[in-house]
């Protein structure tokens, strides 16, 4: 038993997200989508391309929130300039789409506790947030995050969600990399989209998060990896995306190329994302088509 095994399955949110096309095609561009060649993507950066109906890329799922900070009432200790958690960083996201995201939309959601996990050098806040279509009640996805909170561990309980999925380290080659270049402006796009995070922005703030340079946005990252499956695996067919989920393991540096190295396996595939070859910066990565 831990102080924190009552909160499971609690919901601590409920409300609705609105969206429209100008937001669904801002948010693509954010995670780079058209800028290495406009003319590909065009499913996702345009509303009025010939024969080319609009699509959303499928981690905009995790635009969809609801607001409060329960996470501030679990009574870790807490930084000065917004009251989070001291030590808190993003750890894992998952997205299950039962339906691909229309362009323009309104969705009803309910935030709920999935568990806070003791990982011995910290403590892991898992939460999930269900959408469901506003007027028709029809599922549209599940958009779970892990948040990591350093030095918080050792106050007991399980050790991650029972129904995480297994995963071992692939020995062979990857099938194939997607290579995706992340332009030295891309944050300035990305917070666009909601996301207004000063240490992807202001040289004083990401000093003061342990970092030499503002670095990108995690779920910036994760929807380029998103894209990279898409091409890889999907042919850039949305209908065809199922689930995606991955840890965020080393901050990302806009300049960087992102190379989502791709095993396939019965049903999807595992991926690495890459940070210029060289280090992992999603790791555990878990693909699955929709059935």
């Amino acid at each position: 038993m831990s102080r924190f095994d009552h909160l499971a399955g609690k919901e601590v949110g409920r409300g609705t997200f609105s969206w429209d096309s100008d937001r669904t095609l801002l948010y693509a561009i954010g995670v780079g989508a058209g800028l290495g060649d406009p003319l590909e993507e065009l499913q996702f950066t345009t509303e009025n391309t010939q024969g080319v109906p609009q699509e959303v890329i499928p981690t905009f799922l995790v635009q969809m929130s609801v607001a409060g900070g329960w996470i501030k009432e679990l009574g870790f200790p807490a930084r000065s300039w917004d009251g989070y958690p001291e030590g808190l960083v993003h750890g894992e996201q998952s997205v299950v789409l039962h339906r691909p995201i229309p362009p323009a939309g309104k969705a009803d959601l309910s935030q709920v506790i999935v568990g806070i996990f003791d990982k011995g050098s910290g403590a892991l806040v898992v939460s999930e947030t269900r959408a469901t279509l506003a007027g028709t009640g029809e599922p549209l996805g599940i958009s779970r995050t892990g948040l990591f909170v350093r030095g918080q561990g050792g106050f007991g309980g399980p050790r991650g969600p029972a129904d995480a999925l297994p995963w071992e380290k692939q020995e062979r080659a990857p099938d194939f990399t997607i290579a995706l270049p992340l332009p030295v402006g891309q944050s300035l796009i990305y917070r666009l989209s909601g996301d207004r995070n000063p240490h992807a922005t202001d040289p004083a703030i990401a000093r003061a998060d342990g970092f030499a340079r503002p670095i990108f946005f995690g779920l910036g990252t994760y929807g380029f990896a998103c894209r990279a499956l898409l091409k890889g695996l999907c042919d850039g067919d949305v209908a065809r995306f199922g689930a995606m989920e991955g840890r965020f393991s080393q901050p990302v540096t806009p300049g960087d190329r992102l190379d989502t190295q791709v095993w396939l396996t019965e049903g999807g595939a595992q991926f690495q994302t890459l940070a210029n070859g060289e280090r992992v910066v999603i790791d555990r990565g878990i693909f699955r088509y929709r059935g």
